[in-house]
């Protein structure tokens, strides 16, 4: 009886320690993707990473389970990566400035997207976020036309937290500003309860009046700063992007990656 269950014991080690060992080659692949993406176009991989770190603090605020917090924080640190390639015009303009033929390529990167990831096991789940987080709240979007809970709820949050990210971002909105075009929007793009716990989010984090901008040396940055520039490696690798709200494990990755960090860089604009 005792070597049924030693061999059992066994057997559950071994299972765990190989669930582990594949949820780091799953977070080693996926950050070798994004780092990849960043060589290529900084804003995109600055982008991704913003986006990921929306919908983890989502998830947080709603007190979601680890698989939950880093299914939402993946899908949206992979959900563009169907605009790897494009023209920049593509990339870095609002749909109405497009031409027939650019509009045509733009509106195929969540598929692109998609069977990108689907080749991967270990990202499979992902594929259908990407593949959904251009549908609209109202069934207008693309590429299914799906409607309301019809949308995986990943892809409704990450259209949200993409949204907000562009206005701000790539559009140069303030942030109030940003936040009423997305309530405008709500129940017609926008999920209005995933809506509104974002919103409350932002407007928690980003809205604080105090919030001063100063510029500091690198060493002197603390958890709980929100970066005004961009943090890039000798190798031309983004560390962290403009627009993050520095935490614990960001302070660690920049302490650890210090001396790799492009000498260019020996001060940073945060707000606090």
């Amino acid at each position: 009886m005792k070597d049924d269950e030693s061999h059992i014991k066994k057997r559950i080690d071994f299972l765990e320690q190989l669930h582990k060992v594949s949820r780091k080659n799953f977070k080693d692949m996926t950050q070798l993707l994004v780092a990849t993406i960043s060589l290529s176009n900084r804003f995109l991989g600055g982008h991704l990473k913003r986006v990921a770190e929306s919908a983890r603090d989502f998830a947080m605020e709603e007190g979601y389970d680890d698989d939950r917090r880093e299914l939402l924080y993946y899908s949206g640190l992979l959900h563009d990566i169907g605009m790897v390639g494009m023209p920049e015009k593509i990339i870095f303009n609002d749909t109405e400035n497009f031409s027939a033929e650019e509009l045509f390529l733009y509106r195929k990167h969540p598929v692109i997207g998609e069977e990108l990831i689907g080749t991967i096991y270990n990202l499979r789940r992902i594929a259908a976020s990407i593949r959904s987080h251009h549908e609209d709240y109202s069934g207008s979007g693309f590429p299914d036309g799906l409607k309301g809970r019809d949308i995986p709820f990943t892809s409704r949050l990450i259209r949200i937290a993409s949204d907000y990210d562009n206005l701000i971002f790539r559009n140069g909105k303030r942030h109030e500003d940003a936040i009423s075009e997305l309530e405008k929007q709500s129940s017609i793009l926008y999920d209005p309860q995933i809506l509104y716990t974002f919103c409350r989010i932002k407007e928690r984090d980003f809205g604080k009046e105090e919030r001063r901008l100063h510029k500091i040396r690198l060493k002197d940055i603390q958890t709980g700063m929100m970066l005004n520039s961009d943090i890039v490696l000798r190798n031309g690798l983004l560390l962290l992007p403009k627009g993050i709200i520095v935490n614990s494990k960001m302070l660690e990755k920049l302490k650890s990656f210090r001396n790799l960090i492009d000498e260019r860089i020996r001060e940073v604009e945060v707000f606090y």
